[in-house]
């Protein structure tokens, strides 16, 4: 048997072949966490490598939303990147917000987890490998015929959640819901329940 080598990347004929569609239907809420002096959505498009996330446009072609299916996600893919932290901060958690944003029209994403990687002809190493790759899958699937609207993959911080990379091209599927701050009384009690799942302080 072959031993594995690093993660593969997309194939020629990837193009040919439909994708795995997964759909997030109309009335879903998703999560993001933003600096509150931003606007709640925001897509990336970075022309500098050093300033890209992992579903970018390799060229900046095109832009890319991060969102998550769960909050603690969003706090875990926003807060927790550093794997040597055991506290928060507290002036991170000042500076930024909760979004909430519904679903208006059914979001088509190419299934980047469970049996959607091998029919793609990828495996996990794809989602945690290195952007250069996860940039090339990202073009491949924005440049397919099937014009999905992003993509669905396990949260790199915490795989046991999904996660959202949505094109740009789907801006108008969602809407803003609302945004609360982070230490606002609205959201202490869930503010408190992500740090004890994921076992970390905060401090000032």
């Amino acid at each position: 048997m072959a031993r594995p080598g690093g993660p593969p990347l997309p194939s020629t004929t990837l193009s040919a072949r439909a994708l795995t569609l997964a759909s997030l239907e109309a009335g879903k809420i998703l999560y993001r966490i933003h600096r509150s002096h931003l606007a709640p959505l925001y897509f990336g498009r970075a022309s500098d490598p050093d300033q890209r996330h992992r579903w970018d446009a390799p060229d900046a072609s095109y832009g890319v939303c991060y969102l998550a299916l769960e909050p603690s996600i969003a706090f875990a893919e926003t807060l927790l990147r550093d794997l040597a932290l055991d506290v928060v901060q507290e002036q991170e958690l000042k500076i930024r917000s909760l979004a909430r944003f519904r679903v208006v029209e059914p979001l088509r994403l190419v299934a980047m987890h469970g049996r959607g990687l091998r029919k793609h002809g990828a495996d996990a190493s794809v989602v945690q490998g290195p952007y250069e790759v996860t940039w090339a899958w990202s073009a491949a699937f924005h440049a397919h015929p099937d014009a999905p609207d992003g993509i669905l993959y396990r949260a790199p911080h915490d795989d046991s959640g999904l996660a959202v990379a949505l094109f740009a091209r789907a801006r108008d599927k969602i809407e803003h819901v609302d945004s609360v701050g982070l230490l606002s009384p609205d959201c202490a009690r869930d503010l408190a329940q992500w740090l004890d799942r994921y076992e970390v302080g905060l401090t000032s």
